[in-house]
């Protein structure tokens, strides 16, 4: 049901008719808003503010009080403003013109009787332990930005309302990231739950990550969730999560996965305790549905009696090896964070590798978090030593590693993709993650391939966890075509 106001305009000023000098001439060319009534139009929770039918050369400006202080709202006729609390709010209306904007305004009250759905927790009340903290300064805010883990570029924001527009496609988690770093402490205890929420605003459908996390520590979580999100006002929220014992936090927003020309904004994020009612009915949380395993892919394996060729001609690596034919992308993660150590993909030597023939040693001088991407590792031949595969041939790959320290890893093979940065193409075939025994080889061996036509492979690692002065091996690569 659409609800119309229209209450009397209140004039705040009066321009005196009296001699002046260029300045108050200036002034008195300004527009009033005297005698303008603002017209207020209510459906749900969403409140439309315009200029009176016939009004021509003025542009409004609108305040509301939602917050108890008025505040800017936005401009223009027409404009469209969300509530999220019911109850009874005024709007001032300033006038401008290529003069400037008026200096006088007009007010109009309305009410907002409720949304209909549950529209997120109270950002103004007492009990959103991160409104103080947040209103002392967001200073120390930063973005980490790195569409397609080709280069990191810089992307711009603004502070609450939190805006971003990010030029590139994202195609992996933590590529587009915003952390949120506020200018007082906000701690959280272990003895306590707490309910998170926010009103995130998008243009295109993303797939959003969104963490509260000890500042310096991002194992120390709150929670970690990521959901895809649909264009349009969507109210992200996480209810009765079990506290951690953190010291100073901070929020971080991933957009990883996204289109280019994404545009995000972000407000109205509240966090409390779950014990502390602030007038507010959440709905229960869905718990997410863990996806069903992929089936393994069709195919079987070699067969035992397969003699592999691992020092023979039959050895297609064997030639890319012995002849230094590889190239190189590396990247060894700072302890527990992001940032690190890359490698030019076109690298021939790696600063922390020791090659002897078939064999790549890499040493790690820092241990990492959980994430198996912090230490990244891919060998693909470069050009005049590519190795093809024929669709009408059918190949086998085996791959030993072996480690210093029990270290995890995974490990896919490619088809190689000159446009991307890591040479990344289609996917040949994937281990997924495993286990490194320390002082044991570990050997790979892949499903038979076939049917697979491509120009060349990459080969790709990843030891994500290792601990500090860990050795790995990749060694005897063996890649020949399947004769049995």
């Amino acid at each position: 049901m659409k609800k119309f106001f229209a209450l009397l305009s209140i004039a705040a000023l009066a321009i005196a008719s009296v001699a002046c000098d260029p300045d108050e001439k200036e002034e008195a060319q300004l527009p009033s808003a005297a005698g303008i009534t603002p017209v207020v139009v209510v459906e749900g929770n969403v409140a439309t503010f315009s200029l009176p039918s016939g009004t021509t050369g003025l542009i409004p400006v609108w305040e509301t009080n939602e917050s108890g202080n008025f505040v800017f709202a936005g401009r223009g006729d027409g404009f469209q403003k969300t509530f999220f609390t019911a109850g009874t709010y005024k709007v001032r209306m300033y006038v401008s013109n290529s003069v400037g904007q008026s200096k006088d305004y007009s007010e109009a009250e309305f009410t907002v009787e409720g949304a209909g759905e549950w529209s997120g927790y109270n950002y103004d009340s007492e009990f959103n332990i991160w409104k103080p903290a947040e209103a002392a300064g967001m200073d120390d805010a930063y973005t980490y930005y790195n569409p397609g883990w080709a280069a990191e570029k810089t992307l711009n924001f603004t502070t609450n309302p939190y805006k971003l527009s990010i030029a590139d496609v994202c195609n992996d988690k933590w590529q587009c990231q915003l952390h949120l770093v506020p200018g007082a402490e906000v701690a959280l205890s272990a003895e306590k739950h707490y309910d998170f929420s926010c009103l995130v605003k998008l243009n295109k459908s993303v797939g959003m990550t969104v963490k509260v996390v000890q500042q310096g520590n991002d194992d120390l979580f709150l929670f970690d969730q990521i959901e895809d999100t649909p264009a349009g006002d969507n109210i992200f929220y996480m209810k009765d999560v079990p506290g951690i014992d953190a010291t100073a936090i901070k929020i971080v927003f991933d957009f990883g996965y996204c289109e280019a020309g994404t545009e995000v904004e972000i407000t109205r994020i509240t966090l409390k305790d779950h014990a502390d009612n602030d007038g507010t009915n959440a709905p229960d949380k869905e718990k997410p549905v863990e996806p069903e395993p992929e089936p393994e892919p069709e195919g079987e394996y070699p067969a035992d009696n397969f003699a592999w060729a691992v020092d023979g001609a039959a050895n297609l690596w064997k030639a890319v090896a012995e002849g230094n034919g590889e190239s190189y992308y590396y990247y060894a993660s700072d302890g527990d964070a992001w940032g690190g150590v890359y490698g030019d993909t076109l690298a021939d030597e790696v600063p922390f590798m020791v090659k002897n023939n078939n064999s790549y040693a890499l040493t790690y001088e820092k241990g990492t978090g959980a994430n198996i991407w912090y230490n990244q590792f891919f060998i693909y031949p470069k050009a005049g030593n590519f190795v093809a595969l024929d669709a009408a041939k059918k190949y086998a790959l085996q791959i030993k590693l072996s480690a210093t320290a029990d270290t995890p890893a995974f490990f896919k093979l490619e088809q190689y993709n000159a446009e991307h940065a890591k040479r990344e193409g289609a996917t040949i075939w994937e281990k997924g993650e495993f286990t490194i025994t320390a002082g044991e080889d570990y050997v790979v061996t892949s499903k038979i391939i076939k049917d697979v036509a491509c120009d060349n492979i990459n080969l790709v690692f990843a030891f994500g966890g290792a601990q500090a002065g860990t050795t790995v091996t990749i060694k005897d690569i063996c890649l020949q075509e399947y004769n049995l």
